[in-house]
């Protein structure tokens, strides 16, 4: 998975800029998939010039040009290839469990530091994904509530682990 698959398949859907682009993926598919507009646009030029996608330039009276890319069928044909490829295997980067892994070097307080603020964004993670779906999951199409329900349940998760881990360290600070 790469750049350009995750917005071949954005515009499978429909036509859209950079920004809704951008948009789309902040809304749907951010906690698993991020980017920013810095790596948005450098693709959408390349695909451009490989013929997945289509410019069309749209003028805007009083603000710049809208840029709105379409999908090629050159764009499909790469997209089917994609969801047809072999999936990769998953690759976690974790910042807080590598510090972990090596917390014998550290403090407990330290620890329970960076746990209580892991804690702290996957509760508003959950929050948010949640606040989502019950605004919108019953209209959402099956496939993508299921994303949706996976981030709600893996937010949930590390929410327990981190309050069973917690747990422990006060009740090793108590002894």
């Amino acid at each position: 998975m790469n750049m350009q698959d995750v917005i071949l398949g954005f515009l499978y859907e429909e036509p859209m800029s950079g920004y809704d682009i951008k948009q789309m993926m902040e809304n749907s598919v951010s906690y698993f998939f991020d980017a920013s507009f810095g790596a948005i646009y450098p693709a959408l030029r390349k695909m451009e010039k490989e013929g997945l996608v289509e410019k069309q330039v749209i003028q805007q009276e009083g603000k710049p040009n809208k840029n709105l890319f379409a999908i090629t069928e050159a764009g499909r044909e790469q997209f089917q290839q994609y969801l047809n490829s072999p999936i990769n295997p998953t690759v976690t980067r974790s910042d807080i469990l590598i510090r972990i892994f090596f917390g014998r070097f550290t403090t407990k307080e330290k620890i329970i530091e960076w746990l209580e603020e892991e804690r702290e964004k996957n509760q508003a993670m959950y929050n948010n994904l949640n606040r989502i779906d019950e605004m919108c999951g019953a209209d959402m199409e099956h496939y993508k509530r299921f994303t949706l329900q996976f981030g709600i349940r893996q937010a949930e998760m590390v929410v327990n682990m981190i309050d069973e881990e917690l747990k422990k360290l006060n009740e090793q600070g108590e002894q």
